[in-house]
């Protein structure tokens, strides 16, 4: 998991090479003006999600992983909760949708939170379960936000044809 402020997302790409097209595509939406809707970069490769919504009491939202995509989510406006589980505490069993490449549960008391403000983006790579979207307090907040995803493939197929010496992520 990596958390920071949008404005770092030349240095991550930098520290991350790999992720640099992802990141400068989340750079490019986050500087533009919100619109939701579906933005593709690289066909199923990597594309991004803008999305309005409220946010919802802890008991109501269920955590959630992915096994195809890394999530870059970038928080336009609003504030939210983020549980994040440690590594190594997921489920052993799970029904996963492949189509949508996610799969839920409900998961023990045995994780992290973070404070999502406007500015701030969290990147999470498969196996770490999340469950965003939560109340930052006693009410519901609407927030805008932008989820890159990266196919995680595409990453792993780079890192072998860098080692190899024929390239980088486009």
């Amino acid at each position: 998991m990596i958390y920071d402020r949008v404005d770092k997302l030349e240095e991550w790409g930098e520290r991350c090479p790999e992720l640099c097209a992802a990141l400068s595509a989340a750079r490019e939406l986050f500087s533009a003006p919100f619109a939701p809707g579906k933005y593709v970069f690289d066909g199923e490769a990597l594309y991004a999600v803008s999305s309005v919504y409220d946010t919802e009491p802890r008991e109501c939202r269920r955590f959630e992983n992915h096994r195809r995509y890394i999530d870059i989510q970038l928080l336009v406006s609003g504030e939210e909760l983020f549980d994040v589980c440690l590594p190594g505490t997921a489920p052993s069993y799970t029904d996963y949708s492949v189509d949508r490449d996610i799969e839920f549960d409900a998961l023990g008391t045995d994780y992290s939170t973070v404070l999502l403000r406007k500015g701030d983006f969290i990147v999470l790579f498969p196996g770490e379960w999340h469950r965003p979207c939560l109340n930052p307090g006693d009410s519901s907040r609407v927030c805008e936000k932008i989820v890159v995803k990266v196919d995680i493939e595409q990453i792993r197929n780079a890192e072998r044809k860098s080692a190899s010496g024929q390239g980088k992520l486009r």
